[in-house]
């Protein structure tokens, strides 16, 4: 699969803002996407049945550039990951920015990270770093990659480590078009949202390229539609959040995640317009989701049976590394054994 041998100036850039009741942020969100040093050729506006000034905002500063800018509403609400596929699919670009609604983009976001689609076509995914935020845009001190240390967004990751952690927010990315037809639709599941499946995808079909440098302001509330609770701080919190994901219902929401994927990855193993290298990469991502998937039904059984009982089974896993390779290690393994 070829990106396309096109300069950066013939290149179309299609920016994809999904929004819903976000009148507070969203006037200055798509004021910082219009003043871009690089301007975009579209952005398409996906409002899903906001029922606050949202549209009337975003209309009143779309007038005059309506060639530009394209407003969709939706009559029933789609959620956030289906409003972002229908946004994707009105995209006519050949790269393609996701935007969030309450967040500020810098000026030279777009030029900045158009430069590794230039230089290679086998570049299929970019993103970059942004500075976290309060409400009015204070900046906390810290950025999303600096938070996210130990995931090694800026190192040629390894299979096993998207598996165990994309750790890509939309707002931050941009990818090819090329890329929708295998991203596309995004199945809508517990754990997987739009940004996840797009990354993890794009990192299976094609190259990737992060930039380690803030390009954005990312704002966080109450209300982030993505809410991240690891990027609230303390150890106190992450543990608390480990806690609630540990009942029946979410190591069967584990085991279903790693279904779909890996039965997406299968179609597009299918799929005729892959380069050979690029399928030798996509076998790789699929060997280890089938791994991953494994683990997931052990720990999803486990749960069902006593204590007692399940020490054997997650012993097994822990002695062959699962532990260590996709979750936290010991401390997994220890919530796996004792919490019910």
């Amino acid at each position: 699969m070829h990106g396309g041998n096109m300069s950066g100036r013939n290149y179309r850039i299609s920016v994809a803002l999904c929004t819903f009741n976000g009148a507070q942020f969203v006037g200055q969100q798509l004021e910082s996407i219009l003043n871009q040093s690089r301007l975009p050729d579209e952005l398409i506006i996906c409002d899903d049945a906001s029922t606050d000034d949202t549209i009337d905002i975003v209309g009143s500063i779309a007038a005059g550039r309506l060639s530009t800018i394209h407003i969709i509403q939706n009559e029933k609400r789609l959620g956030c990951v289906k409003n972002f596929e229908k946004a994707i699919k009105y995209t006519t670009g050949d790269i393609i920015f996701l935007s969030d609604q309450d967040d500020v983009w810098f000026k030279e976001k777009i030029f900045t990270m158009m430069s590794p689609f230039v230089e290679s076509d086998e570049v299929g995914l970019v993103y970059s770093d942004a500075i976290l935020t309060n409400t009015v845009l204070k900046p906390t001190g810290h950025t999303l990659f600096g938070c996210r240390k130990k995931m090694k967004l800026l190192e040629k990751r390894l299979p096993h480590q998207m598996v165990r952690g994309v750790g890509i927010n939309g707002c931050t990315m941009a990818f090819r078009s090329c890329l929708k037809d295998f991203v596309l639709p995004i199945f809508e599941s517990e754990g997987w949202g739009h940004d996840h499946w797009i990354a993890f995808i794009a990192y299976a079909v094609m190259d990737s390229s992060p930039i380690d440098k803030p390009l954005m302001y990312y704002r966080r509330h109450a209300h982030n539609s993505g809410n991240d609770p690891f990027l609230d701080g303390g150890w106190v919190n992450t543990w608390v959040t480990g806690l609630k994901a540990a009942g029946t219902a979410d190591y069967a929401k584990d085991r279903y995640r790693w279904e779909v994927m890996l039965q997406r990855l299968i179609e597009i193993a299918k799929k005729q317009s892959l380069l050979p290298e690029n399928r030798t990469r996509l076998s790789k991502f699929i060997t280890e989701c089938e791994q991953r998937l494994e683990f997931a039904r052990v720990r999803e059984h486990a749960k069902q049976i006593s204590r007692i009982k399940r020490i054997y089974p997650l012993l097994h896993c822990f002695l062959k590394g699962h532990y260590h390779r996709y979750l936290r290690g010991m401390k997994s393994f220890l919530k796996d054994v004792l919490i019910c």
